[in-house]
């Protein structure tokens, strides 16, 4: 029988479940603004159902991690997409914004499949095999900007933003029964001691000292942040500043998500001769000049094509950081690789949710809110390397 790293369908299952959480970010990205019209509340507003998705999903994850390591990944899966799935239903009836955000934050809360998914790869993979997985996962993952806000937008036009729930409903089943027909348990054992306070305190002790996963968790969920503003702010201001519709900015982000597969796809075929440190290097220099620019263009006004390269560069750098990083991250999991998978994802939500709050209250109406917040986290992501190199140059004398 194939490895489990090597079957098609398994491999294609684990990518579904690691696009979930994207997919369900991105398919709203055209409609914050419309959603925030017509529950009659601020247009600013709308950036909280992409922000408290990501907060609540950063708490969410700390238990679903030590629930499969306790458990079992599998059944802890299945319980995850049911919830996901009824938290969606409850958002597409809601007919008051603050009761929306509330059923979004339950979708935050069950959304356990990626961090889950993670596990999986550490189970049945480490080093180079542990990164080659997580790139092919990126990279599936990465199809969903490309789709989502095109669905999002198409739903709007057909039918209206609720519907966008509805499929959100429907994507979550149909994981469920994936994973139900072919889902297989990959955790060597069970370890229901973990479930405690002590294990959580001891575990994050242990992550917190390795000198990996700090860097690669640093890096990836800053790098995350200032991506996390396009999401949250991208259809308003391309619709404020530029004069796009829905539609039009669905088809823009497409072409930025294709930077993203672009990065994913060449750490996929450059992390076997070139090794994850030199792939490290090519993705901060691509993330410093794309912060660099932005930077430049918070204090200009760029027409939409320059403002949209910048993003796209940034993009490319998020798909190169992101599978690379957190297979750094991801090695001195040691045997929880579970809770590190729930620690790392979860820092990365949280950073995502501060970065789209951060774009939030930038906001004025132009492109600089997002200008701003991606050259802020992007230059904090390089600063936390340089700090990481220092240290190491120090340390070794």
């Amino acid at each position: 029988m194939k490895p489990l790293a090597n079957r098609f369908d398994f491999v294609l299952m684990l990518g579904g479940l690691s696009a979930l959480t994207a997919l369900t970010i991105d398919i709203t990205a055209p409609a914050t603004g419309v959603i925030a019209r017509d529950l009659a509340v601020a247009e600013n507003l709308g950036a909280l159902i992409v922000g408290v998705y990501f907060l609540a999903y950063a708490v969410g994850q700390l238990f679903w991690g030590l629930l499969s390591d306790a458990y079992g990944r599998r059944k802890v899966l299945l319980a995850s997409l049911a919830g996901f799935a009824l938290a969606s239903i409850g958002a597409s009836l809601a007919s008051d914004f603050w009761v929306l955000i509330g059923f979004r934050a339950l979708q935050g809360l069950m959304a356990g499949a990626p961090v889950i998914a993670r596990a999986i790869v550490r189970d049945i993979g480490s080093g180079e095999v542990a990164a080659k997985l997580l790139a092919v996962l990126m990279a599936v993952t990465a199809i969903a900007p490309l789709v989502a806000p095109i669905l999002g937008s198409g739903l709007l036009v057909l039918f209206s933003w609720q519907a966008i729930f509805v499929f959100l409903a429907a994507m979550g089943l149909a994981l469920f029964w994936l994973t139900f027909r072919i889902g297989e348990e990959t955790a060597r054992k069970t370890r229901p001691e973990r479930l405690s306070f002590r294990f959580v305190f001891h575990a994050i002790g242990y992550l917190f000292r390795q000198r990996d996963f700090l860097v690669g968790m640093g890096i990836s969920s800053l790098t995350f942040g200032g991506y996390a503003s396009i999401l949250s702010l991208g259809a308003v201001v391309v619709e404020t500043e530029y004069g796009l519709s829905p539609a039009a900015f669905s088809t823009i982000f497409a072409i930025g998500a294709l930077f993203i597969l672009g990065g994913t796809v060449t750490v996929r075929m450059l992390v076997g001769p070139w090794g994850l440190r030199r792939i490290g290097v090519l993705a901060i220099s691509v993330l410093a000049l794309a912060a660099t620019l932005q930077g430049v263009l918070f204090f200009l006004t760029p027409t939409l094509t320059i403002f949209w390269a910048a993003v796209c560069l940034y993009m490319l750098a998020f798909g190169l950081i992101l599978p690379s990083a957190q297979a750094v991250a991801m090695e001195p999991a040691g045997e929880m690789p579970g809770f590190a998978s729930s620690v790392l994802g979860s820092m990365l939500m949280v950073a995502g949710g501060i970065g789209a709050s951060f774009a939030a209250m930038l906001y004025d109406g132009s492109h600089s809110a997002i200008s701003g917040t991606m050259a802020t986290f992007g230059a904090l992501a390089v600063a936390c390397l340089i700090a990481a190199r220092l240290y190491d140059r120090i340390g070794s004398k």
